[in-house]
């Protein structure tokens, strides 16, 4: 009586082991998560729920014996076996997607692994078999454990172990576990696949679903920890969303200023244009000297640079509405180009945007962004410097990325350089409101400004474009 009771908790904890596994996983909240195997994690939940039933079913068949019920019956036998079947497909299933993950040149290869082993697991319980319907059941248990259990395991372990180094960048904690986690897959194949259910383990004399299950909660110990990255991740997330709102919200509030300033100076500025214009007329009727011609032109130029700050002021606080279209790339790109006049001839540039595709955008307002960004890199660059404008299309977004070789950013003045009026350039060469134009204009697309530099070895800006699912 003891032992049958022993064995009771043995599967009682067996099975519950699975499940706290299961249910670990799928209460994470990975759905802002950027690491590539939140995406199969689903796999391995469903592992431990079926299996975890399995050892509960087992469970209550014991329970029956107790009570002199009969022996199980072909039914019985069939589900026990089908529960075994598919959750040990679904444990090499898991292993596959995990090792596409590390390994994507030999994704076509694990694939046809996975057929071969489904295959000769399926095809060997299949074959006569000599003996009664229990002792087939009881070998056919065993060759799906050698067959589909071991493989996946083993698969499944080495996945997660060779995932965790991809995983240092955001989390050194993080990565240890999922080694811890795919070393106990690793032993609990060992356990499953090749050791015959029912046996005991030798020196222990204890029953090797004692050790499955110790290993299945080591699995859940790591596997939690684990985890615990999605929520740093997730973290990480949230506060540079708060962040850009923060930006993008300081950005609006001094363009509703920008916008009032720019107005009130605009009238008085148009007077003095005017009133020039004048004057300028009336000395050439009356004569004028050589000297006053030149005040007169110091004067135009002084006027022209305050207009064009205003202008760039209401370009800031512009939210002038317009339709947005599908556009191509190359079309965006070769505008802005062609908005640098001749220019452009002073330098080395090298243009790769074949292929891209299309965009969704406004593309005056893209074309002005990319024309910023393009001044700058000139501004930044001595005359034979290269510039190179690239595209490439990834997974849900277009991005433009503009490099060159200029003097680039300390560290101290990135963080500040999208801020309205902050600029590096010496006093009369800039505003400081080309990047922050530039900024606005990715918040009205839903897209990113990304910059990277270092002093003396140039700057690369990217402009990131969010695309439909699809395209």
């Amino acid at each position: 009586m003891e032992k049958n009771l022993f064995n009771l908790l043995v599967y009682l904890f067996y099975g519950g082991a699975f499940f706290a596994i299961g249910v670990s996983i799928t209460s994470r909240d990975t759905s802002l998560s950027n690491l590539k195997i939140a995406r199969f994690l689903w796999i391995f939940a469903l592992f431990a729920y079926i299996h975890g039933s399995h050892e509960w079913y087992e469970m209550f068949l014991k329970i029956n014996t107790l009570y002199a019920v009969p022996e199980p019956s072909v039914t019985t036998n069939i589900i026990k076996l089908g529960l075994v079947l598919v959750s040990f497909l679904f444990l090499l299933l898991f292993g596959v997607c995990v090792l596409g993950i590390t390994k994507p040149g030999y994704s076509a290869w694990l694939g046809v692994l996975f057929t071969a082993l489904v295959g000769a697991g399926l095809i060997s319980i299949l074959l006569p078999f000599q003996g009664s319907s229990a002792d087939y059941f009881a070998w056919a248990q065993f060759r799906i454990r050698n067959l589909i259990a071991l493989p996946g395991a083993l698969l499944s372990g080495a996945g997660l172990i060779l995932y965790s180094v991809t995983v240092r960048g955001v989390s050194k904690k993080g990565a240890l576990n999922f080694t811890g986690a795919g070393l106990s897959v690793i032993i609990y194949g060992i356990f499953t696949g090749l050791i015959p259910s029912g046996t005991l383990i030798s020196g222990f004399h204890l029953p090797v679903e004692l050790f499955r299950g110790i290993s299945a909660l080591i699995i859940l110990h790591f596997m939690m920890h684990a985890l615990h990255t999605f929520d740093g991740e997730r973290k990480a997330v949230i506060e540079e969303r708060l962040d850009r709102f923060v930006q993008s919200e300081k950005l609006s509030a001094l363009g509703r200023l920008a916008a009032g300033v720019a107005h009130e100076i605009n009238n008085p500025l148009a007077n003095l244009s005017l009133n020039l214009e004048i004057l300028k007329k009336e000395i050439s009727e009356e004569g004028s000297s050589q000297l006053h011609i030149n005040r007169i032109g110091t004067m135009e130029r002084d006027l022209e640079r305050a207009s064009r700050i205003a202008r760039e002021l209401l370009q800031v606080s512009s939210a002038r509405d317009s339709e947005f279209v599908e556009t191509r790339v190359q079309e965006v790109v070769e505008g802005a180009l062609n908005l640098l006049g001749p220019r452009k001839k002073d330098y080395n540039f090298f243009v790769d945007i074949d292929g891209v595709g299309t965009i969704s955008t406004m593309l005056w307002k893209v074309e002005e962004a990319l024309l910023n960004i393009l001044i700058n890199a000139m501004d930044a660059t001595d005359p034979g410097g290269r510039i190179s404008v690239t595209g490439r299309r990834e997974k849900n977004s277009v991005l433009i990325e503009i490099a060159d070789t200029g003097i680039g950013i300390t560290q101290k003045d990135l963080p500040h350089i999208v801020e309205p009026f902050f600029t590096t350039k010496e006093v009369g060469q800039g505003t400081g409101l080309g990047l922050s134009i530039c900024y606005a204009i990715m918040e009205l697309h839903n897209g990113e400004l990304s910059i990277e530099s270092e002093p003396g070895k140039g700057t690369v800006v990217s402009l990131i474009f969010p695309t439909r699912e699809g395209d």
